[in-house]
């Protein structure tokens, strides 16, 4: 890469006022009149808009009830609080309450809403078949209500119990009535409604009472039919208690007779183990031991014997008084036997009684249980049909009250609600609010006109200024061209015809750029070329040549060989030798080289047309005639195809010192260029810089641009 074609880096877009500025002062015209043809549009269809006036009427809703009316609030489902107060907001906009407004005002027949009387506007008209099927009583009612629900409004007032009813229509005297009336409507539905539900709720409890009485009867008289029937005379439990006590008692006794029969058994046991043993054995038993015969016995025993102890010391066997100490002792064992004896069957009898005590006590046990058990069943179902009764009687006594209440509450009937504020005639339209409309319109369509004007930029990929030049390309300009007006002279003898002109100016700048840009080496062959055709290098080329002829001697080439339009405009013979005639060998270089208006400027025309120009610009011939030409003239200005249609260009930079790039303003994609100069830059042509071709000077000065203020010349294409 050589050192006039820096590689181009794209810098990173940053966020710049001033871009958008520019961008709002480039399109300022377009957001201008699309923002007033916006507002005129506006007003055109405000000011021919229908006004639609607007009254409103506030209702106070009542959720205060009396407290007689807690029946009338359950059959009605009356609700509290805030569910009681938005289900009244949606009960506004029934449809019901809206039928019943259409026919209490006789909003069918009316002219402002009866579609049979409407006349429908022109462009509905153009829309409709010409033949319009009538529409019948039942479809005008639907119409007309489905058009009062649109026109209505329920608001409610927040942090209380105010609803707002407005309604919107083109007559004001209707548009006061129906909100008025809505309310009334609202208010008398409700108390028919409640009318309606006491009605009902009369008519279904005098049914229920009377099918409760006759089922309380039937229960009041099963339930004395079972009395009569189980001879029960205590009802509330009397014998069934006294036969739980009998039942105690029983058990009771079971358990002493238990008790008894066990001491019984345990004695008879004793002496039952001891049968056949001595009498002594015996002694040793509780039940003998606790005898008082048996003790006054024994210690009668013990006395004889000590008397016989105490005699026997003093007196022989056979004294009288010996004899009759033994006889004392004889009948005092006898009396012990016969003591031990009785106790013995005392036991016996007491135990063989214990026993039928205890079979007594579990027989009366059982047989109090089992007139226990029958007691109880006749208790229990007794029970039953007593509860039933008393149910019957409870809930016959609540419909009876309730009754009661509702005929009360028939009479004390309040109203849901109450109108605080009616609505009255409106003397101002609440809309079309004209000045708003056009106010918004105006807003939108600079906002729009804003948007578009950055779409467009944003789509806009050519390059306007030095900026983008610079930005985009890569590239230093050289200078900027005028965006010339039409006219009848030829661009390119601009430069000869308009010395004065901006346009010449410009070319002078550019020539004052090209000749300082190498001072120590001057440039010697300089190639003007393009992107594609018709971005005005031919024209550059010529005026850039006869602006170098004010100050060297310079030959102008036309190597264009492909669309050639120099030769046709500086020389007057078409068939002249030129370029193509040389290097075909068919004419000499002086003979092909051409004076112009200017003595300091010659010209070598194109030529005859060949086929195969490329090879000729690649030939030897070709080169050695360039260095031979740099060698006669000054400089040598060279008008080369376009870079992206052919590769001729990219031969003749080979020979060049410098090469000068065309982009047309506001034409030119900056791609376009960018892929036009990454060719010569791939084969390292010397860039000395960009010139930009067509720009707008007034509008560059917006941009900070430099720009001259004369007047305009032709346009220059090539």
């Amino acid at each position: 890469m050589n050192d006039y074609a820096p590689d181009y880096t794209p810098q990173e877009e940053e966020f710049d006022l001033l871009v958008y500025w520019r961008t709002l002062v480039k399109h300022r015209w377009s957001i201008i009149g699309l923002a007033f043809a916006a507002g005129l549009l506006a007003t055109l269809i405000a000011y021919n808009m229908t006004p639609i006036y607007r009254s409103a009427a506030s209702i106070m809703i009542q959720t205060e009830k009396a407290k007689i009316l807690s029946i009338e609030d359950i059959y009605n489902g009356q609700q509290t609080g805030e569910d009681f107060f938005n289900t009244q907001v949606e009960v506004l906009k029934s449809r019901d309450l809206a039928e019943r407004v259409v026919k209490k005002l006789d909003l069918v027949n009316n002219p402002v809403m009866d579609p049979r009387q409407v006349k429908p506007p022109f462009w509905k008209k153009w829309l409709l078949s010409e033949t319009v099927k009538p529409i019948s009583d039942i479809e005008a009612t639907k119409i007309v209500t489905a058009e009062f629900e649109g026109g209505l409004t329920i608001e409610p007032v927040v942090n209380s119990q105010i609803i707002k009813i407005s309604y919107d229509s083109p007559d004001k005297k209707l548009a006061a009535e129906i909100p008025n009336a809505l309310a009334e409507a609202y208010i008398e539905s409700d108390l028919e409604a409640k009318v309606q539900m006491t009605q009902k709720a009369n008519s279904w409890l005098t049914q229920r009472m009377g099918e409760l009485r006759a089922k309380l009867e039937a229960s009041e008289q099963a339930l004395q039919s079972y009395r009569e029937q189980a001879n029960i005379v205590d009802t509330k439990g009397i014998a069934l208690n006294g036969a739980g006590k009998q039942l105690d008692e029983i058990s009771s006794n079971l358990i002493n007779a238990r008790q008894r029969l066990s001491e019984a058994e345990s004695a008879y046991n004793q002496v039952r183990n001891l049968n056949g043993q001595p009498l002594a054995a015996y002694e040793s038993v509780p039940a003998v031991l606790k005898n008082a015969l048996f003790l006054q016995a024994k210690d009668a025993e013990s006395k004889a014997e000590q008397k016989v102890a105490e005699l026997s010391q003093r007196y022989a066997s056979l004294h009288p008084k010996m004899i009759a100490a033994q006889s004392d002792l004889k009948a005092a064992k006898d009396n012990l036997r016969m003591q031990i004896d009785a106790v013995v069957g005392a036991i016996q009898k007491e135990y063989e009684m214990a026993k039928a005590n205890e079979v007594a006590a579990q027989r009366a046990q059982g047989q109090v249980r089992s007139d226990i058990q029958v007691t109880s069943k006749k208790e229990f179902q007794l029970n039953v049909l007593q509860r039933d009764v008393d149910s019957n009687r409870q809930l016959y006594e609540l419909f009876m009250n309730r009754a009661k209440e509702t005929n009360v509450g028939a009479s004390l009937q309040s109203t849901i609600a109450r109108i605080i504020d009616p609505s009255i005639v409106s003397d101002r339209p609440f809309k079309p609010q004209k000045g708003l409309i056009v106010g918004v319109a105006i807003v939108l369509g600079l906002m729009l006109g804003v948007m578009l004007a950055f779409l467009l930029e944003y789509l806009d990929n050519t390059v306007k200024n030095r900026e983008d030049v610079e930005n985009k390309i890569g590239l230093n300009v050289l200078g900027s061209v005028q965006m010339l007006e039409k006219s009848g002279s030829e661009p390119k003898r601009a430069f000869l015809d308009e010395p004065g002109s901006s346009f010449s100016e410009s070319i002078r700048s550019i020539r004052t750029g090209v000749l300082l840009s190498a001072l120590d080496d001057p440039h010697k062959v300089i190639m003007v070329t393009s992107s594609v055709p018709q971005e005005g290098k031919s024209t550059i080329s010529v005026n850039l040549a006869f602006a170098l002829g004010q100050m060297k001697k310079v030959l102008l080439l036309e190597a264009d060989l492909r669309r050639p339009s120099i030769g046709k405009v500086l020389h007057d013979d078409p068939s002249a030798p030129g370029l193509l005639d040389f290097l075909a060998g068919t004419a000499d270089l002086k003979s092909c080289i051409h004076k112009t208006a200017n003595p300091n400027v010659f010209l070598i025309p194109s030529g005859q047309l060949l086929t195969n120009p490329l090879e000729l610009l690649s030939s030897r011939r070709f080169g050695e005639m360039i260095d031979k030409l740099s060698e006669t003239f000054e400089m040598v200005v060279i008008d080369s195809p376009p870079v992206v249609s052919v590769s001729d260009s990219l031969v003749l930079s080979g020979h060049v010192s410098a090469v000068v790039y065309i982009v047309r303003a506001d034409e030119t994609p900056y791609q376009l260029a960018r892929a036009g100069i990454r060719r010569l830059q791939d084969v390292n042509a010397p860039l000395l810089g960009i010139i930009l071709n067509g720009a707008d000077i007034k509008q560059a000065e917006g941009y900070g641009a430099y720009g001259y203020g004369y007047g305009g010349y032709g346009e220059a294409k090539a």
